[in-house]
């Protein structure tokens, strides 16, 4: 009796398995995702140190480096590809104000796969 069960335990094991395999969401490079370059510009006098903390091309929750835009001017974020249609944290830092985030939507609606959005900070 025991040879049986085990027999039985293992087939419903193998069973979940392959179910629980089949069951597995897509990757985020499925057909239809968008990713997009992100450039920041800036109407401040102050340079301005910033970076960006969310899911990428590959569908991995990641960091960026560090990027510094130029008083009044603007840096794109090169060689990092954002997921289009959810948001990522905006951290940036002026020598007046010290360190702040915020959630920014990398917009899909009027987007082209590998274009540049552009978001402002004051």
């Amino acid at each position: 009796m025991n040879g049986i069960k085990r027999k039985v335990t293992m087939a419903v094991l193998a069973g979940a398995t392959v179910v629980g395999a089949l069951a597995m969401p897509a990757t985020a490079s499925a057909d239809g995702d968008k990713y997009l370059q992100l450039k920041v510009c800036s109407g401040s006098t102050e340079t301005v140190k910033f970076y960006f903390v969310g899911e990428n091309q590959h569908g991995d929750w990641v960091g960026s480096r560090f990027w510094e835009i130029p008083p009044k001017g603007c840096t794109t974020a090169g060689g990092y590809w954002w997921t289009a249609g959810r948001s990522v944290e905006f951290h940036h830092r002026k020598p007046s104000t010290g360190w702040r985030w915020e959630p920014r939507v990398v917009p899909a609606n009027g987007q082209d796969n590998g274009g540049t959005y552009q978001l402002w900070i004051g």
